[in-house]
């Protein structure tokens, strides 16, 4: 029998969405425009290292004619249990190192409670048949994410994952 010393464990990175959070809702025009839109969007990251938290938002953009029409921004805040976050730590680099398929899992999370967001404050504003097409976040994140040791909550996002629907 071989011997699996050399092996790893794997193990289990466990979390849970604490918020979902509209961030900002501006709709530019008086009456919503016929025709196609232009749809453009961006993912940010960010982290507070210390509480063992991450941010993940998406801004969204539909424009007409390069003219915008509406913008979205929905921020989910995700809280990593202790074991699975201790597991991400890369003591070479002094960082929190995210698998990319983590990394896009949570975008999935966030995108789908953008498209719910959307969804009720478009009815709410009386847009109709606004349609926000399908982000696959395997297409538009190819990497691990990087989260260094921070002393105190960050202000800003500091990881970002920019992509065109």
């Amino acid at each position: 029998m071989a011997n699996n010393q050399n092996q790893q464990k794997e193990i289990q990175i466990q979390f849970r969405l604490v918020n979902i959070e509209e961030k900002q809702f501006v709709k530019l025009c008086n009456e919503w425009p016929e025709g196609d839109m232009q749809i453009q969007n961006s993912l940010n990251y960010a982290a507070d290292t210390e509480q063992r938290v991450v941010r993940c938002t998406t801004s969204i953009e539909f424009k007409q004619n390069d003219i915008t029409q509406l913008i979205l921004k929905v921020q989910a805040i995700f809280e990593f249990e202790r074991q699975g976050w201790s597991a991400m730590y890369n003591l070479n680099e002094d960082a929190w190192i995210l698998p990319c398929g983590l990394v896009q899992h949570l975008a999935d999370i966030t995108i789908g409670a953008t498209r719910g967001v959307l969804a009720v404050r478009t009815q709410e504003n009386g847009i109709k048949n606004i349609v926000l097409p399908l982000i696959h976040p395997s297409q538009i994140i190819n990497n691990n994410l990087r989260f260094e040791r921070q002393p105190a909550a960050p202000s800003e996002e500091n990881g970002e994952v920019l992509a065109d629907a």
